[in-house]
C-alpha cells in the first residue's frame, strides 16, 4: 500500500489539519520561552507542565494525523473492497443457480425422449420441443438461448432463431459428453451470438437406457447480467469507481464503465484483498482485487472483481462528504487512546491553570506577569483542546461515515440475495408444473396405490433442490395427491390444503403465473413460518383443463438466516429482513433486537439500542428482473442492517467544554474570587482562599475505619512539609446516583481556618473547571428548602457560560467552606507529618487494606 506520508498530498482534510495543529505546537513553543523570560520565578510551578504539554501535544498531533491518514485509507479500501467483494459474490451465488438448472433439466424426460428419437421423430417434434424450452426460458430469464445439439454437435433444437449453425464444433460438446456432471465454459463460441464470447452451460443427456443421446447447453445472459450487477436499482458502482470483471490472465471480460476501462485489456497484476497502487493508461489508480468467497462449495470460474479509482479523485468525497461525529464513541481502541490522551492533556492543563489562579490569589507582591501568562496559557489551551476535538470528530465521522456506508451496502445485497433466491423459487414453481409425469399422476383418479409413484416423483426433486422442506402435489378439490419427504407426515397425503392455496391456484390463468403465500406458519413445515410458492398443473394435452396445482414449501428459516449470517460475517452487529406489516422474517439477533430492527425510520441512520450505538440501514427488496417488477408480487421485505459502533456514553458533553465567562466587575474592591468544579452534572464553587491546591487522587489510601462520605487518606503538601489529610467524597455527600466515569476525579486541598498554611481536608471532586471573579451581588442566598437537606450550600452565583450557541445563562452553588473545614481535624495533634512513627504506622495500616472502587 502506498505510505501514508504519500497519501496525506491527496487528503485536504488531512493537510488542513496538519497546518493548523502545526501552527498551535509553534504558539506552545513561544508561551513556554516568553514565560521562562518574562517571569521565570513565578512560572516555575506551572513550567514542568507546560514542557510536558507541548511534548505531548507533539506526539498527539503525530498520532491524530496518522490515524486520519489510516481512517481516511480504510475507508477508501472498504468502499473499493465492499464494490468488488458484492458484485463477484452476487455473481457466484446466480452462476450456482445455473449449474442446477443444467443438470435438471438434462434429466426432463420429454428432453431426453427427443433427443434419444429418430430423425424423422425429431423433425417432426421439433416445433413442440422448441415450444417447451421457450417456456423453460420464459421462466429462466437469465439465458437467451436453450441448445439441444446430438452427440456429434449437429443441432436439434434451440431458441436463437437468427442463428444458422447446424453443427457446432465447439470442444464444450465433446467435455460435456465425458463429464459425469455439467461443464462450465467462457469465451468465444460458435454457439455464442455471432460467434461472440459465451457463457455456457452444459451436460449430457441420456437416454432411457443409460447411452449418450445429446448435449443441452444454457446460454447464460452475460452482459445483460454483469449490467444488472453494476447498474442496479441502487446503483453498486459508485460514479467515481470503475468495477471490473477480470479471468485468470487479467483482461477484463466486463467492465461498468467502457469509455473508461474497455473491455478485452490487460491490467498489471496487484495483491488480492488489499489496497494496492496500480496504472492504467497513464493514469494511477487505487484498487482492491476479489475472488469470489463461493456458495455451498461452488467456487464459480477463476474470475476476481477489481473495483478502481484515480488516485487524484480516491479522497476527493471523503474530504468533502463526513457528517458531524455527534460524539458517538466508538469500539476502536486506536480512536479510544486518542481521544484519552487528548482529555488527558487537557485535564493536566487544566488543573495547572486551576492552581496557577489560585497561587497569584493568594501569594503577596505583583502576580501580573504570571497572570498574564497563565491567561495566554488558557487561551492557547482553549484553542488547542477546539482544533484536537475537531480533529478527533473528523476521525469519528469518518468512521461512522464508513460504517454507515457500509451498513447501506450490505443491506442492498441482503435484498439482493432474497430477491434473486425468491426469483429461482418463482421459477421452479411453474417449471416443475410441466412435468408430463406430474400432470399424468394428477389427470388420474385419486387412488392410493399411484401415491408411492407421486411421492417418489417429488422427492426425486426435492433431494436435488434442498432449499424447500417440501413439496405438495393436489387436485383441483384441494386433496393432497402426493408429497416429497412423507416420512413422519403420511397423515398429509389425503387431507385437504389450506383453502386460500386452493383458491390463489384456482385463479392462477396460465404457465407464467405463480401464487405466493402469506409468511406464516402452516402444518406442512415444521420449522416456523415461511413463503409457499403455488403454481396450477393443467393437462399436457388439453391446456385448458386443469388437474391440481403444486405447492413448494420454503425452508425460510435455514435459508434466510444463512443470508444474514453471510451478510454479517463477523461484523459486530445485527442484520433482519421484515415486512410492511413489522413481522420479523429471520433475524441473527434475539427477539429484543429484532424489535428494534423493526423501525419505522427508512434509509440510513444511527440506531440506538439496548446500551449501543449501530449504523443502521434499511433497504426495501425492490426485486430481480421481471420477479416484483411485472409479476404483480411484491412482499413488501425490507433488509435491516446494523452494525455496532460502540457502548453509549451516559454523559455526552463534559462541563469543561463549556466556559464559564467572569464578565466585567462593577466594584472590583467588592469582588470575590470562585474556584469552580464539576461535580456530577452540577457546578460548585469554593472561595480561592479556602483552597490550597488540588492534586490527584493517585495515592488515596481506604484506611479501616473510612466508610460514608470519608474515602480515605492522601498525602498533601503543607508548611511542615507533606501530611496526610482525609479526604471526603462530594459525588456520595451530594447523593450523586450514577457512578464516576473512569476519568473522572481530583482531589483539593481545603485550607485549615485556624492555620492557613496547613490542610484541612481534602474534597474529591470530578474535576476543575475555572478560577472566575464576580460582584457579591451576584451571589444570592441559599433557597431554604435547599438549606435544610444541604447544609454545605452557602448559595447561589448565577454565571454565563459559552457554548457553541453562544453565552447561555449557568447557576453555580456556592459551598460553605465553614462546614466543610468542621469535618475535617479540630485537634492540631490530629495535624500529624509523615516522620512521625504513628503516622507511619497508619500509613502502612492503610496501604495493606485492600483499596476499593471509588465512586
Amino acid at each position: 500500500m502506498t505510505a501514508p506520508d504519500d497519501l496525506v498530498f491527496h487528503m485536504h482534510r488531512v493537510q488542513a489539519a496538519e497546518r493548523d495543529l502545526h501552527d498551535l505546537g509553534m504558539l506552545w513553543q513561544m508561551i513556554e520561552s516568553s514565560a521562562s523570560i518574562s517571569c521565570p520565578n513565578d512560572v516555575g510551578a506551572i513550567l514542568p507542565t507546560l514542557v510536558r504539554t507541548r511534548e505531548r501535544f507533539n506526539d498527539l498531533q503525530q498520532r491524530l494525523i496518522e490515524q486520519m491518514v489510516t481512517e481516511q485509507r480504510a475507508s477508501l479500501g472498504e468502499d473499493l473492497s465492499a464494490t468488488a467483494q458484492c458484485a463477484v459474490d452476487t455473481l457466484v451465488r446466480n452462476l450456482y443457480e445455473r449449474t442446477a438448472d443444467v443438470g435438471f433439466l438434462a434429466t426432463d424426460d420429454v428432453v431426453r425422449q427427443f433427443c434419444h428419437g429418430t430423425a424423422e421423430a425429431q423433425q417432426a417434434d421439433r416445433a413442440s420441443m422448441v415450444q417447451r424450452l421457450r417456456e423453460y426460458q420464459s421462466k429462466y430469464t437469465v439465458y437467451d438461448d436453450v441448445i439441444l445439439l446430438s452427440p456429434a454437435g449437429a443441432v436439434l433444437a434451440r431458441l436463437d432463431e437468427h442463428s444458422s449453425l447446424e453443427i457446432s464444433t465447439d470442444p464444450l460438446v465433446k467435455d460435456a459428453l465425458a463429464a459425469s456432471t455439467y461443464v462450465e465454459r467462457f469465451g468465444p463460441s460458435d454457439l455464442g451470438r455471432n460467434d461472440a464470447s459465451a457463457l455456457l452451460y452444459a451436460h449430457r443427456i441420456n437416454s432411457p437406457d443409460g447411452r449418450s443421446a445429446g448435449v443441452l447447453v444454457l446460454r447464460f445472459r452475460f452482459e445483460d447480467e454483469m449490467r444488472r450487477i453494476f447498474n442496479g436499482d441502487d446503483g453498486l458502482v459508485p460514479q467515481e469507481i470503475a468495477l471490473v470483471l477480470l479471468d485468470k490472465a487479467g483482461r477484463v471480460i466486463a467492465t461498468s464503465d467502457q469509455g473508461h476501462i474497455p473491455n478485452d485489456v490487460v491490467l498489471p497484476p496487484i495483491a488480492s484483498e488489499q489496497v494496492s497502487r496500480t496504472y492504467f493508461a497513464g493514469r494511477e489508480y487505487l484498487a482492491v482485487n476479489c475472488a469470489s468467497h463461493g456458495y455451498q462449495g461452488y467456487s464459480g470460474p477463476a474470475w476476481r472483481a477489481q473495483a478502481m479509482v484515480s488516485l487524484l479523485t480516491a479522497f476527493r468525497t471523503r474530504d468533502d462528504g463526513a457528517p458531524p461525529a455527534d460524539n458517538i464513541p466508538l469500539d476502536s481502541p486506536e480512536l479510544i487512546a486518542i481521544d484519552a490522551e487528548a482529555q488527558a492533556i487537557n485535564r493536566e492543563l487544566r488543573q495547572a491553570v486551576w492552581n496557577g489562579r489560585l497561587m497569584t490569589s493568594t501569594q503577596n507582591g505583583d502576580q501580573a506577569r504570571l497572570k498574564a501568562v497563565l491567561t495566554q496559557v488558557n487561551t492557547a489551551g482553549t484553542r488547542t483542546r477546539s482544533r484536537v476535538e475537531t480533529a478527533i470528530k473528523d476521525l469519528y465521522s469518518t468512521a461512522i461515515s464508513r460504517m454507515r456506508i457500509q451498513a447501506g451496502q450490505l443491506a442492498r445485497l441482503a435484498t439482493d440475495l432474497m430477491d434473486r433466491n425468491l426469483y429461482e423459487r418463482a421459477n421452479d414453481c411453474r417449471w416443475w408444473a410441466l412435468s408430463p409425469a406430474l400432470q399424468r399422476m394428477l389427470a388420474t383418479p385419486d387412488d392410493p396405490a399411484t401415491t408411492p409413484a407421486l411421492n417418489g416423483l417429488l422427492d426425486q426433486v426435492n433431494d436435488l433442490y434442498t432449499v424447500y422442506s417440501r413439496l405438495i402435489a393436489f387436485d383441483m378439490q384441494g386433496i393432497v395427491r402426493g408429497v416429497s419427504r412423507a416420512e413422519g407426515s403420511a397423515d398429509l397425503v389425503g387431507s385437504t390444503v389450506d383453502g386460500r392455496w386452493l383458491g390463489s391456484v384456482r385463479a392462477l390463468r396460465g404457465s407464467q403465473n405463480y401464487a405466493v403465500s402469506p409468511f406464516e406458519a402452516t402444518s406442512a413445515h415444521e420449522h416456523g413460518p415461511t413463503y409457499v410458492f403455488l403454481s396450477i398443473v393443467k393437462d399436457g394435452s388439453d391446456n385448458n383443463r386443469p388437474l391440481g396445482g403444486l405447492a413448494i414449501v420454503f425452508h425460510a428459516a435455514r435459508e434466510f438466516r444463512t443470508m444474514l449470517n453471510d451478510i454479517l460475517g463477523e461484523r459486530a452487529g445485527f442484520a433482519a429482513f421484515f415486512d410492511t406489516s413489522g413481522t420479523v422474517l429471520a433475524a441473527t439477533g434475539d427477539a429484543a433486537i429484532e424489535s428494534a430492527a423493526v423501525d419505522p425510520k427508512a434509509g440510513i441512520a444511527v440506531l440506538e439500542h439496548a446500551g449501543a450505538h449501530y449504523a443502521c440501514a434499511r433497504v426495501r427488496a425492490g426485486g430481480y428482473r421481471e420477479f416484483k417488477k411485472g409479476d404483480g408480487y411484491d412482499n413488501g421485505v425490507h433488509a435491516v442492517v446494523a452494525l455496532r459502533l460502540g457502548s453509549n456514553e451516559r454523559r455526552q458533553t463534559a462541563l469543561s467544554d463549556k466556559q464559564i465567562i467572569s464578565g466585567p466587575l462593577r466594584d472590583r474592591a467588592q469582588a470575590l474570587e470562585a474556584a469552580v468544579f464539576q461535580v456530577g452534572s452540577m457546578r460548585c464553587a469554593l472561595p480561592v482562599s479556602a483552597l490550597m491546591e488540588a492534586i490527584s487522587q493517585k495515592g488515596l489510601v481506604r484506611t479501616p475505619n473510612a466508610d460514608g462520605v470519608t474515602l480515605g487518606l492522601l498525602e498533601a503538601k503543607s508548611a511542615q512539609g507533606p501530611q496526610l489529610v482525609r479526604v471526603m467524597c462530594a459525588r456520595r455527600l451530594f447523593n450523586i446516583p450514577y457512578p464516576a466515569r473512569s476519568t473522572d476525579g481530583i482531589v483539593l486541598i481545603l485550607r485549615s481556618p485556624n492555620r492557613p498554611g496547613m490542610p484541612a481536608l481534602g474534597l474529591r471532586v470530578d474535576d476543575v473547571l475555572a478560577v472566575v471573579e464576580f460582584d457579591r451581588d451576584d451571589l444570592q442566598e441559599t433557597p431554604l428548602g435547599l438549606k435544610s437537606f444541604a447544609p454545605w450550600v452557602a448559595g447561589m452565583l448565577r454565571r454565563e457560560m459559552s457554548t457553541a450557541e453562544g453565552n447561555e445563562p449557568v447557576l453555580v452553588q456556592w459551598l460553605d467552606v465553614d462546614w466543610f473545614t468542621s469535618q475535617g481535624p479540630t485537634d492540631t495533634t490530629e495535624a500529624r507529618t509523615l516522620d512521625k512513627p504513628l503516622l507511619l504506622a497508619e500509613v502502612q495500616e492503610a496501604r495493606a487494606a485492600p483499596v476499593t472502587q471509588l465512586q
